[in-house]
């Protein structure tokens, strides 16, 4: 647990997701989404959608975490392990935090679970993440992690008449190389 900037008397823990804040993840989600910035989608998803997708996370173990300020859902992270054959080792990165949570440490503590979980757990060789390449701030926080630049599809999003590239990174978790 850490303390939170917000509040004197605020405490942040690290949970496994549940559908116990299913609610709250579902609205941190649609919160972060509408700032049209760092999500591939500008709004969040359905109670039900979020559910299932908690339900499939919880069901095969996958490393899935919220950040809670009380029980209010204020970040998450979730790494999921791709379901093709010849690309099970890979696992996709997903994390978000409300805006005036950053820059605390928050997120770094939700990676470093989720990545433990990960390579536990799940057997995780590789992660990929797709980020933003106007979200300068985000590359720099996974570059510290020894996430790689893997390659960048230009002018992949068009937002409010503004494009943007996406770039792709990795990192090896076990086996393979950061080459």
């Amino acid at each position: 647990m850490i303390r939170s900037k917000r509040s004197d008397e605020a405490v942040v823990s690290i949970v496994k997701a549940s559908q116990k804040y299913a609610e709250s993840f579902a609205r941190a989600v649609d919160i972060v989404a509408r700032e049209r910035k760092y999500l591939a989608s500008v709004t969040g998803f359905s109670l039900e959608s979020t559910k299932d997708f908690i339900q499939m996370g919880e069901a095969n173990d996958f490393a899935q975490y919220f950040a809670l300020d009380g029980e209010k859902v204020i970040g998450w992270c979730d790494l999921i392990p791709k379901d093709i054959e010849g690309f099970t080792h890979v696992g996709k990165l997903g994390i978000g935090l409300l805006s005036e949570y950053r820059h605390q440490g928050i997120g770094s503590m939700l990676l470093q679970k989720t990545i433990e979980h990960a390579r536990e757990k799940n057997k995780i060789e590789k992660i990929e993440l797709e980020v933003f390449g106007s979200n300068v701030q985000a590359i720099k926080f996974y570059e510290k992690f020894g996430f790689q630049h893997e390659g960048r599809r230009i002018n992949s999003r068009k937002l409010d008449g503004k494009y943007d590239h996406v770039v792709l990174m990795g990192k090896w978790l076990l086996g393979g190389n950061n080459s």
